[in-house]
């Protein structure tokens, strides 16, 4: 742009390192950054100090929590040398952020934008306990005043702890850019790249990238430029929602204790007791609804990761990849390289699965799967369930456990209103016998083989199981049904 056409030296990036001066992308120096004020106590909370490299030779840059797991800052900040194209997966550099609660988390994951200086970058545990950043869905308006904030260095601070504001004024804007101005002293310094940018309702339009640097610290003094550059972001919603799927479990991702994703449907936890478990949205530890779980109980902090080698791991406290420990896997490992890049999914129709690297929900390739699909309403003939299962009905869920016991779920209150007081155990099976008998049995178990643990004794040739909206469980004759009569067994809960 025209406006910031260099007179001897061209716009330099933002970071700040702990080494050697230059005027390239990683020059270092104390910089004055956003000389405006300290941003006041729970303010800009989604701020992120961002440390890339060694402690002998480190780079600085800021970032702004887009999700729990991740934050979004500068791809520059991650390059190897000015310019340099920074590829997705992990970072080369040992990096980590530092979120303002003082919570760290290393950087495991880079996915970088192929038309601007963005990446999203993930975090290895989740930022609990922050929000995230409000994203903008316009671009500033030429005239607006916008807030940046950084970790940049300040007047007497060479790593601070806090971050500090300035306000600039949108110059004009391209497809990808915005070019902004300081106001007074305000300019973006080094440490600042990758900072958030933000209109006046505090939501993000853009990320900061490089800055003419005029005024800060080490800089020469004939440079009194305030101008810089950020990227935008107000139209990357969909890519920002789409890269950011808590549902995705990617490699190396972990689920650490106390972790819950929740899905459209159901919920899956890593409790603090060490079992991870699957239950309706409306249930939850000490509440009931379990749908299915590793039965890894009684090992506190045990946590759980999507590793590397394909493999869908609950680990002991103190365990890991290389340290055993292992508790509960999907035995989804690598042959050589065929599992390498496989990713869990929490899909919404309530099933847990791990796909191959290629693969994906109505693409296939899965190589794991938790059976916590949703089943239909109806069961004919003939029809099977394999425990765990549940059906979705309005205010109910009718379900099996993992252990077999069919019960009905009443989402509003919470709280069984029915059960077959029954269990198969593991690998049990719902069955609609063409009998006309509905029947709980065993995992090697079946019709004319014996190990049933339940029934309806409905004996009526092609009868059927309707699990009706109103929440009641019905057995109708052939030609029944709702509204029509015919019904030969109920559970007696509709609303």
């Amino acid at each position: 742009m025209s406006a910031l056409r260099p007179h001897t030296k061209r716009m330099t990036g933002l970071l700040a390192t702990a080494t050697a001066v230059t005027t390239g992308l990683i020059a270092a120096g104390p910089a004055q950054a956003l000389v405006g004020p300290e941003a006041p106590a729970g303010q800009h909370a989604y701020t992120a100090k961002l440390t890339i490299g060694d402690d002998a030779n480190s780079r600085a840059c800021t970032a702004a929590v887009v999700d729990q797991w991740w934050v979004a800052t500068a791809a520059s900040c991650f390059a190897g040398t000015a310019g340099e194209q920074v590829p997705a997966g992990k970072p080369a550099l040992k990096s980590t952020a530092t979120l303002s609660n003082g919570q760290s988390s290393a950087i495991v994951e880079l996915v970088p934008r192929a038309d601007r200086d963005l990446v999203l970058a993930r975090l290895a545990v989740p930022a609990t306990g922050i929000a995230p950043v409000k994203r903008a869905t316009t671009v500033p308006a030429a005239g607006t005043d916008l807030t940046a904030a950084g970790f940049g260095r300040t007047k007497t601070d060479w790593v601070p702890g806090k971050a500090h504001t300035g306000t600039f004024t949108t110059n004009t804007t391209d497809a990808t850019t915005l070019a902004i101005t300081g106001k007074g002293t305000d300019v973006l310094c080094k440490g600042d790249t990758g900072g958030p940018l933000l209109n006046a309702a505090g939501e993000l339009v853009g990320i900061n990238s490089r800055s003419w640097q005029g005024g800060c610290f080490g800089t020469d003094a004939a440079e009194t430029r305030t101008g810089a550059v950020s990227v935008r972001t107000d139209d990357l919603g969909a890519w920002i929602a789409a890269t950011a799927d808590p549902l995705l479990i990617r490699p190396g991702q972990t689920i650490a204790s106390g972790t819950t994703i929740v899905g459209q449907h159901l919920k899956l936890s890593m409790q603090a007791d060490g079992n991870m478990v699957i239950y309706h949205k409306s249930g939850g530890d000490g509440k009931g609804a379990a749908i299915w779980s590793t039965n890894t109980y009684g090992n506190p902090g045990a946590y759980a990761i999507m590793q590397e080698d394909g493999n869908f791991v609950v680990y002991k406290k103190d365990g890991g990849e290389g340290k055993g420990g292992s508790l509960w896997s999907s035995n989804t490992y690598g042959n050589g390289t065929e599992n390498r890049g496989s990713f869990l999914t929490f899909q919404n129709d309530g099933n847990l699965v791990v796909y191959k690297k290629d693969g994906g929900e109505g693409k296939g390739g899965n190589i794991w799967a938790s059976g916590t699909w949703a089943r239909p309403n109806k069961m004919t003939g003939g029809w099977q369930y394999p425990a765990p299962f549940w059906v979705d009905a309005g205010s109910k869920i009718l379900m099996a456990d993992r252990g077999g016991r069919l019960i009905i779920w009443d989402k509003t209150k919470a709280k069984e209103v029915w059960t077959s007081n029954a269990y198969t155990g593991e690998g049990g099976h719902l069955d609609m016998q063409n009998d006309g008998n509905l029947v709980l049995y065993k995992k090697d178990g079946g019709d004319g083989k014996g190990g049933f643990v339940w029934s309806s004794n409905t004996f009526a040739a092609g009868a059927y199981a309707h699990f009706q909206n109103d929440g009641n469980f019905v057995i109708y004759k052939k030609d029944g049904g709702e509204g029509k009569g015919g019904a030969i067994w109920h559970t007696n809960t509709w609303q």
